[in-house]
């Protein structure tokens, strides 16, 4: 015993399905600033957000004796 499923409508929820994930990717990635449409442009920006957040990882942070001995 067969079940026969109609292929058009199956086809129809499919593509609508697709093109579902498609949009919300490209949302998703313009909101996080991303054109999803340039390739390779994704790694440039995270060499440079890792270079960034490294060069603020080495600066000196203030302490409060500086504060401390300009006083006395």
């Amino acid at each position: 015993m067969t079940i026969l499923v109609p292929l058009k409508p199956v086809a129809l929820v499919w593509g609508l399905l697709s093109a579902m994930i498609l949009v919300g990717f490209i949302a998703s990635s313009m909101l996080q600033g991303k054109n999803p449409f340039t390739p390779g442009a994704a790694v440039s920006q995270s060499k440079g957000a890792k270079a960034r957040s490294a060069r603020a990882e080495q600066q000196p942070k203030r302490s409060h004796e500086t504060v401390e001995s300009s006083s006395r």
